[in-house]
């Protein structure tokens, strides 16, 4: 379009611009549809090979001869009368590319026959895209002034585009879909495995806490004994306190098991701070001291450090 208002105004100096881009641009497809077949069939053989580099060698030579252009008319020129001509580069840059279409068309649809489903409908579009590219490009050389190639190029998009773009589309929703499946079974799945191990933990606390009872009952009464030794009472003391301990991390896992499942419900009750302190600080030097066997002498030394 814009070519044909600068020649209605007879602005050869800007056709002459507008036309050299133009076969920039249409030797640059070549390079660009091979290294999307290239790219798509991603087949990594000889042939492929082969391609990418006809494609590049194409594009640079005519490059090349566009640039002589500029200086002797090898691709196109304007007369006095601000006509168009064409030169035989022009035609040779055609052929070219009816070629480079016309291989990978065969080739594409040679690898068609030997696929199945889905991608055989997609080589089958970019094979027949080729074909019409080549049927355009045939008539643009006859036709110079008509815009053959830009039909072609609409009409292979429009290919393109509803049986391989939209199909690949398509198949990337339904990956999409498959993974949030996937996702959601394994988010279900750890759930049941937080809610096995919650039962689990409440189960086994309940177990523990009636030994634990037990023990701290029979250490209460032992306690009132009033024959017994100072040493003796001091032990008594501890297993009193480690039993409390223990009994205080049972409560913490049923209360986690608590949290987890909503029924956890807070109270307000008053407690020793110092007494708290204490029982920690005791509980944990005794752990510090039994980590590895002692002797029963040197544990009661221990015991009576520790009072």
């Amino acid at each position: 379009m814009l070519w044909g208002l600068l020649d209605e105004q007879r602005l050869t100096g800007l056709q002459l611009v507008d036309t050299t881009i133009y076969f920039v641009a249409m030797i640059a497809t070549v390079v660009l549809w091979a290294r999307y077949v290239v790219s798509y069939l991603d087949r990594k053989n000889f042939f492929e090979r082969w391609l990418l580099r006809t494609g590049q060698a194409i594009f640079w030579v005519f490059l090349v001869f566009i640039a002589i252009n500029f200086f002797y008319p090898v691709f196109f020129w304007f007369d006095n009368q601000s006509e168009y001509h064409t030169a035989c580069m022009r035609h040779a840059a055609l052929v070219a590319q009816i070629a480079m279409f016309l291989s990978t068309s065969i080739y594409t649809l040679y690898t068609t026959a030997k696929t199945q489903g889905d991608i055989r409908q997609r080589h089958l579009a970019i094979g027949l895209f080729g074909l019409a590219m080549v049927v355009f490009l045939g008539v643009q050389v006859f036709f110079p002034l008509w815009p053959f190639d830009a039909m072609g190029y609409m009409l292979g998009i429009s290919l393109l585009h509803s049986f391989v773009l939209e199909d690949e589309t398509e198949e990337y929703r339904r990956e999409l879909e498959r993974s949030r499946e996937a996702l959601k079974e394994a988010l279900d799945s750890a759930e049941k495995a937080s809610k096995t191990k919650t039962v689990f933990l409440s189960n086994m606390s309940h177990e523990i806490r009636t030994p634990m009872n037990a023990i701290i009952g029979l250490n209460c009464i032992a306690m009132n004994d009033v024959d017994l030794s100072q040493t003796t009472r001091v032990l008594l003391q501890k297993i009193g306190t480690s039993a409390q301990h223990m009994l205080g991390v049972n409560n913490d896992i049923l209360d986690i098991s608590r949290i987890e499942s909503g029924g956890m419900s807070l109270k307000n009750a008053e407690f020793s701070f110092v007494q708290e302190l204490e029982q920690n600080s005791l509980q944990a030097g005794l752990n510090a001291h039994l980590s590895k066997p002692v002797e029963p002498d040197v544990l009661f030394e221990t015991l009576e450090e520790l009072l």
